[in-house]
């Protein structure tokens, strides 16, 4: 006998509604990268983005999380998350380890068994073997070359229980948004320094411009006084009005652009 015949239409509809909404009050996967992504577009300070991607990264895998970023020719570990037991602020990575082999290649690698980095030397003093290292990497925006800037590297401590491939699917979007948001300070700190440029161009322009037409003025004006001809002295004296004008633009100038001079 089928139970869901002596079931009020009213009371299935209830039951499915309520199963409806506790579906869709259920986050769903990307839900922990949208709130990424919300993070990293509200910041205009990369370091506090990734120590709170960090943060966040070891509260939902139940992993360590650590960063390293290039530093000239150097990849030093700077950003981490869960517990360490050894000194890692600052660390240099050795350059035959595989997580500069990962940056160099620009591929992410999720090593699932030791094997894998067997043939390669370890910076840490307590190493692990099982991790996933996420390149890290953005395209400039003038030159439109890609430029490197570190690597993502998350584990499960001494345990070594593997990344799985979904959570590893998910660091590569993690990686992806720490790329984007600091490629964009990059952009911004490339404009400014533009700015810097042209505005100091500007100003020794108008500087020797200035001084030129004080030049042309001052020469104008003896001319003026020295010239016997009278066709002469009026063509001294056109030179200078038109040199006056230049001056009272210029001086419109100066003030519009609150040069100093």
């Amino acid at each position: 006998m089928n139970y869901h015949r002596f079931m009020g239409n009213h009371q299935i509809i209830n039951m499915a509604t309520k199963k409806t909404r506790k579906t869709k009050d259920r986050p769903g996967p990307f839900h922990d990268i949208l709130d990424t992504a919300s993070i990293l577009s509200s910041s205009e300070i990369p370091e506090k983005v990734i120590e709170t991607v960090l943060t966040n990264l070891c509260e939902r895998l139940g992993k360590r999380a650590r960063c390293a970023l290039l530093e000239g020719d150097d990849l030093r570990l700077r950003f981490w998350a869960g517990e360490h037991s050894c000194p890692i602020g600052g660390v240099s990575i050795r350059e035959n380890s595989i997580v500069w082999d990962a940056l160099r290649k620009g591929t992410p690698i999720n090593l699932t068994n030791i094997q894998q980095s067997d043939k390669f030397e370890h910076t840490l003093d307590d190493p692990i073997n099982v991790k996933s290292i996420i390149p890290l990497n953005y395209v400039d925006p003038l030159s439109k070359q890609q430029k490197k800037m570190g690597v993502l590297i998350v584990d499960s401590g001494k345990e070594g229980v593997p990344i799985s491939a979904e959570d590893f699917e998910y660091l590569q979007v993690i990686g992806q948004l720490i790329s984007a948001i600091v490629g964009r300070k990059a952009l911004i700190q490339q404009l400014m320094e533009s700015c810097h440029r042209q505005e100091a161009i500007l100003m020794e322009a108008a500087h020797n411009f200035r001084n030129n037409i004080l030049i042309i003025g001052g020469f104008s004006r003896r001319i003026a006084k020295l010239a016997k001809n009278t066709e002469m002295a009026e063509s001294a004296n056109d030179l200078q009005r038109e040199v006056g004008d230049l001056e009272k633009h210029f001086a419109e100038f100066e003030k519009y652009m609150n040069l100093k001079t």
